[in-house]
């Protein structure tokens, strides 16, 4: 059976869409997958939607993954694909699983929750022509009747049909002879120099699946109530880890650095990360970038045991140091649980590099919960670096229940779906957390102090605010010299470039950026087309202009060029 995948995500680290393929495959299907690399505010032309429609020809089937603010594009593609063709098309992903009914108003069918069994099913009926509207986890639109099956047992449980353990699922689809990318306004098949360019040396995958925390704006709160008892979370086994990952040094040996995307990476017990660190060092030797960390499983016994076998970089969520919020969004952690983290976090500042993530734009925060805040991540040692994120109310979440009462939303498809999670508001205080975020990755922060005197109610009366934050804006180009002048070993880890040592300090790796992917460039586009977010060079002042023009003109006169043109 023909059956082509489309993700229309920004990359093609698309984990889901890429397992899916290899159980498809592996169940004997012909797969093409089709990476449309886009922004979910940018639409496609019509050239790359009339290439598409002649590359999907003959397919028996279509899918689609997409998450919530990528609802337009799946509607433009969905629509363009059945103007031409009337193969049955299939979307997959978290928007459709938690709307299915509304998704079902332009797609055939929906998959719900995690695929892998549902639809090599779904293919295998198909295929052979049998009735398949009966298969579980999906729903139909048979002539307008809309079907819902229900949910089926997570794969890696007891109850599941045929994925009794996640190490029955085949390793990601990375056969780029079957793949195709956007690039400009053409899809291309891939090639492995296209696979490097894209991947940006970065492989990512899951030792673990799911969260057993209940986080009011997170999706998986839903996801644990769609599936009552079975097991929140559920793990590969530390011999599967290391299969997947020995594939990809053979199979991609471009790959620099191993990512483990997991919700709850140190929910894994202390034996697994021991034996984990053991052969990860023994056998993979690649920097290690893990994200599932939070205040409450972090310990010293399983940081320390990752540093040495190669850990680079950890990002933590922290959210807010505010009671009122933390209640709101049942962070269950505590101010000092978050501190100790840090600090265990810190101790490695010389191997390790730290984010840490923050949620603006909650209208039930007030000034002082925001105060509170950034007096809290004033106090943590540095560097280290902030993901300020923009609070989103998406569909399913009890935080869109509470927004959807008190009437915070009006139309879901602009108060949500077309709002961009990185977009914060342009306030003064949440310029505040872009600017104490500045300091802490030079290692320097902002003090207590200052921090008060930025926050104080008198401060902003006497209209001093803006001014001293103008200052400190002014100033930072001197502060980030200084920074990387004293504390050259931790500040190195946030600079992009830099040759350090990782692990037990005899392998070395060259840092990152954010990504050095520029899908703008990938796509011959002009890269200045993006979102003004507070902090942005357009928004700065007079003032801080002519401070960094004499700042740069004495030290220049001095030999010391510290002023680096982006």
């Amino acid at each position: 059976m023909k059956i082509s995948l489309i993700s229309i995500f920004p990359g093609i680290h698309d984990y889901g869409m890429r397992t899916i393929s290899a159980c498809l495959k592996q169940a004997g299907h012909d797969v093409k997958l089709f990476f449309l690399l886009k922004e979910f505010y940018k639409r496609y032309s019509e050239t790359a939607m009339n290439n598409l429609v002649k590359l999907t020809k003959g397919s028996d089937l279509v899918g689609i993954t997409l998450m919530t603010n990528f609802w337009d594009n799946a509607i433009q593609v969905t629509q363009k694909l059945r103007d031409n063709y009337d193969f049955p098309i299939l979307w997959g992903g978290i928007h459709p699983t938690i709307r299915p009914e509304e998704c079902l108003d332009y797609a055939d069918m929906v998959c719900i929750g995690e695929g892998e069994e549902t639809i090599v099913e779904l293919a295998d009926k198909m295929q052979n022509k049998q009735y398949y509207y009966d298969v579980k986890g999906m729903w139909f639109n048979d002539k307008g009747k809309k079907i819902a099956n229900g949910t089926r047992a997570l794969p890696g449980t007891k109850n599941a049909a045929r994925i009794k353990s996640l190490d029955q699922i085949p390793f990601q689809d990375f056969d780029y002879r079957s793949h195709f990318i956007l690039k400009g306004d053409n899809i291309i098949k891939m090639d492995e120099k296209i696979v490097e360019q894209c991947a940006d040396g970065t492989y990512q995958t899951f030792p673990t699946r799911g969260c057993p925390f209940g986080c009011t704006f997170c999706i998986n709160n839903t996801i644990l109530a769609m599936h009552p008892h079975q097991k929140p979370i559920r793990k590969r086994s530390v011999d599967n880890i290391m299969m997947e990952l020995q594939e990809v040094k053979s199979k991609l040996p471009f790959i620099d650095i191993i990512l483990f995307n997991d919700d709850a990476f140190f929910l894994m017990s202390l034996d697994e990360i021991k034996e984990l660190s053991k052969r990860y060092k023994e056998q993979i030797g690649l920097p290690l970038y893990i994200t599932g960390a939070t205040p409450a499983t972090l310990t010293k016994e399983k940081l320390s045991l990752l540093v040495d076998a190669g850990l680079v970089e950890i990002r933590m969520g922290i959210q807010s140091a505010a009671e009122r919020a933390k209640k709101i969004y049942k962070r269950p952690h505590t101010d000092q649980q978050v501190e100790n983290a840090v600090r265990m976090v810190n101790k490695h500042r010389n191997q390790v590099k730290a984010g840490y993530d923050i949620i603006l734009d909650s209208p039930w925060e007030t000034d002082e919960d925001l105060t509170e805040t950034l007096m809290f991540l004033s106090k943590l040692p540095t560097p280290f670096i902030l993901t300020i994120l923009s609070l989103i109310f998406y569909p399913g979440t009890d935080i869109y229940t509470k927004a959807k009462k008190e009437g915070l939303i009006k139309d879901d498809l602009n108060d949500i779906y077309r709002k961009y999670y990185h977009g914060s508001s342009n306030t003064y205080l949440n310029k505040l957390f872009f600017l104490l975020s500045d300091y802490t990755i030079v290692g320097i922060g902002i003090s207590p102090i200052i921090m008060f005197i930025l926050t104080h109610k008198m401060t902003k009366k006497l209209y001093l605010h803006k001014f001293l934050r103008n200052i400190i804006r002014a100033v930072f180009p001197f502060f980030r010299y200084i920074g990387r002048t004293f504390r050259p070993l931790p500040t190195r880890l946030y600079e992009a470039g830099n040759i350090v040592k990782f692990g037990d300090s005899k392998r070395t790796y060259r840092t990152y950026g954010q990504s050095n992917f520029n899908l703008p460039k990938f796509h011959g586009e002009n890269p200045k087309e993006h979102f003004d977010l507070p902090g942005s060079s357009k928004s700065t002042s007079w003032l801080v202009r002519k401070f960094r023009k004499l700042s740069k003109m004495i030290y220049e006169l001095k030999g010391m060029d510290i002023i680096k043109k982006k």
